[in-house]
């Protein structure tokens, strides 16, 4: 088996066994991998308190066929700040969540690897606007993924939203805004304000950490959001459970 260094964010930690656990991290260099940390739960183990769920961490391990196995790990950032805050919580589980969704596979891209320490980074240093932040790093990671949402044309016709007769919608499996005209049935296909549209352009253009704090529209751009990773998501596994892991808030 091969022995490798990295750096990897600690997506999930399930346990496993009597004092195991099966880990899911980013890592810089192979993507989003799977792996066990023996013994981690015993009250001697040299690394538990260091893989936490949302850690940020330097980690050695062996390469296995379906998991590695860590034997060596440092902290470098906690993100304490986000377990022990409901609301942040929350979020960084959605993050979590189109993480997993969009970014399967073996291949590593530090290009996710950096959205999302900014954007658990951007969790921990404000005091509002989290669900902003989430629906943020959900367009950010579909553009990086290869489904970048089409905001600035209707998929249907190509006419500019602002030069229609204001009715917009959005189509998730479509990818994009539909005007009236190009409007399909399709029982996921739903209206969208203007205003909507320029918020998620906004978090587009945006660098994560500034990103507003407030939740203006916040409901409505998130359901754009969602509904996007989740029609563009392999085998749709946002329908499935992926909290960063078992851990109860204080």
């Amino acid at each position: 088996m091969a022995v490798y260094k990295s750096k990897g964010i600690v997506l999930r930690s399930i346990r496993y066994g009597e004092a195991d656990r099966i880990l899911d991290l980013y890592t810089q260099d192979a993507g989003l991998v799977s792996a066990i940390a023996k013994g981690i739960r015993r009250t001697k183990s040299r690394f538990g308190a260091r893989l936490e769920p949302l850690s940020c961490v330097d980690f050695v391990a062996y390469q296995g066929r379906t998991l590695h196995t860590v034997t060596q790990a440092e902290t470098l950032r906690s993100f304490h700040g986000i377990r022990e805050d409901l609301a942040r919580f929350d979020a960084a589980a959605g993050i979590v969540r189109t993480v997993r969704a969009l970014s399967g596979g073996d291949e590593a891209d530090r290009r996710v690897f950096n959205l999302l320490y900014h954007g658990l980074d951007s969790l921990e240093s404000r005091d509002a606007g989290f669900g902003t932040v989430e629906a943020a790093f959900g367009l950010k990671l579909s553009m990086l993924a290869g489904y970048a949402p089409q905001l600035d044309a209707c998929v249907g016709c190509e006419a500019v939203p602002e030069e229609t007769d204001g009715r917009l919608y959005f189509a998730p499996n479509l990818g994009g805004v539909l005007c009236a005209e190009c409007r399909t049935e399709s029982a996921d296909t739903f209206p969208i304000p203007l205003e909507v549209l320029d918020r998620l352009r906004a978090l587009i253009r945006n660098p994560i950490r500034d990103v507003p704090t407030d939740e203006i529209l916040g409901e409505s751009v998130r359901r754009v959001v969602r509904s996007h990773v989740l029609a563009h998501a392999p085998g749709n596994l946002l329908l499935g459970p992926s909290t960063p892991g078992t851990r109860r808030l204080a």
